[in-house]
Order: structure tokens, then sequence, then C-alpha cells
């Protein structure tokens, strides 16, 4: 890793992280604070206002037994997964495509750092950034959570939680970056990226709206991620297994495929 150019990367990318976590925390703010533990009744009947369809589609759960389930199943469903997808599409080809694209690439190559180093870096830092976006979350929760409902959440089954949730969006991340990798134009790189994770995203969104579509639910890699079971204390070794094993997959392609392709700069 080149300590200089991750320092580098951090000062162009920090804004971009601080705003993507400033809207997640302004989300769970909104979500603790409108929580009461004397009235889950209240709670419950505001989601049959809905239709069923649509709150499934959103990954709203009524199976809240406790407050950590209350947040595993309306805040960390489609919030926690749609919005830093958006983050990895844009950083991801930040890191990479975009610098090769605009030739700024260049740049970096005339130093006596070689590519694999280069783009390395890069990986480690779009990594870096999805681990402090969720431990600045995390910590966030629970300081919010025990300044407001003190002992209510079960701060074991909240950092499982949040650290499934981060491992799942590593992986999101890293399919971002393999196709920064893979591509010398940004809009190539953007749009396939986007298209395959927003595409499995909307299957696991419609296969949770119908019995039917279960199937769709199953093909996406979404689909293996329930927050509500998670807190509510299922196994997640094999899930941190996977998401990462995939996630190193990709990396080290990523890195394999950049190294030996012909770059127009």
């Amino acid at each position: 890793m080149i300590l200089t150019l991750f320092k580098k990367t951090l000062k162009q990318n920090w804004k971009l992280l601080m705003i993507f976590f400033a809207v997640l925390i302004m989300y769970m703010s909104i979500m603790i604070s409108m929580y009461d533990p004397e009235d889950m009744a209240s709670i419950l009947a505001m989601l049959e206002l809905f239709p069923r369809e649509l709150l499934s589609a959103m990954g709203f759960s009524n199976t809240i037994t406790d407050f950590t389930s209350y947040l595993a199943g309306w805040l960390y469903g489609l919030l926690m997964s749609g919005f830093p997808l958006v983050y990895c599409i844009i950083l991801g080809n930040r890191l990479v495509a975009k610098m090769v694209d605009d030739k700024s690439f260049g740049f970096l190559l005339s130093t006596p750092n070689s590519r694999v180093k280069i783009v390395i870096t890069q990986g480690l830092y779009s990594l870096f950034s999805i681990f402090v976006l969720f431990a600045v979350l995390f910590g966030s929760g629970v300081a919010m959570a025990s300044a407001i409902y003190p002992g209510l959440l079960d701060v074991g089954a909240f950092l499982k939680l949040n650290l499934i949730t981060m491992l799942l969006n590593m992986f999101v991340m890293m399919i971002c970056f393999f196709f920064s990798c893979l591509f010398n134009e940004s809009k190539q790189a953007l749009g396939l990226a986007s298209a395959i994770t927003v595409v499995s995203l909307l299957m696991n969104m419609l296969g949770n709206t119908s019995p039917d579509l279960n199937v769709l639910k199953k093909l996406s890699y979404y689909g293996l991620y329930d927050p509500v079971e998670i807190a509510m204390g299922a196994e997640i070794w094999q899930f941190i297994i996977l998401f990462s094993l995939l996630a190193v997959v990709l990396f080290v392609f990523g890195v394999l495929i950049f190294n030996k392709k012909r770059l127009p700069i």
C-alpha cells in the first residue's frame, strides 16, 4: 500500500463519505426516536396503513419483539442496503475507471510506484471507508439508544447486525471496484456495476412481495441477508465467510486484470 496515495484519496473522498454518513445517521435518529417501548401496538398499527407488498419490498418487518429487532427490521432492511449501494457505485468508479478515463491515472504511473501497488491502495481505501462508515454508525447507534432507551438495545446483537451489513456492503464495493478495474471508460464501469448491483437489490425487493416471486430473492445475493433473523440470534459465521471470501476474490481478480490490461494513457 502507498500511504501517500491513501492519504490523498482520503482527502479527495472524505466529503462523499460524510454525506452518506449524515443521511444514514439522520434516518437512524428518526427511527430510534419513533420507538415507543410502552406502546408497541401503535407501531404495528402504523404498518397496517400501508400495503403489505410495499412494506415487504421496503424491508419493513412486523416481526418486532424488542428494540433491537425493531431497528433491524425498520432501519437495516432497504435503508442500510440501498444508500451504501449508491456510495459503493460512486466511489468504486472514482477510484480507478474515472481516473483512467480522464487520464489522471497517468500521473500516478509517472511515480516510482507500480500499477499493482496503486490499484491495491485504491481498493484498500474503498474497504476502509466502508469499515469506517459502519463502525461510526454502530457507535452512534449505541450512544443514541443508550441515551434515550438505556438498557433496551442488545449491543451484542446490534454488533453482529452491523458486522454482516458491513461485509455485505464490502462485497458490493468490490463488485464496483472490479468493474472499475476491468474497463477503461468510466461510463462502462459505472453502467455495468450499477446494473448488476441495482438489479440484485430490486430482485430481492420483488422476491419479498410474494411467495410466487421468491425465486428472485434466492437469485439475489441480498436475499441471503435477513437483518431481523440476525438480530434475533441467527448464526452468522457462514455469512462472514461467504461475503469475506467473495470480496477478496473480486479484489484479487480486479488487481490482476488491471495489471495486465492496456491503458489508454
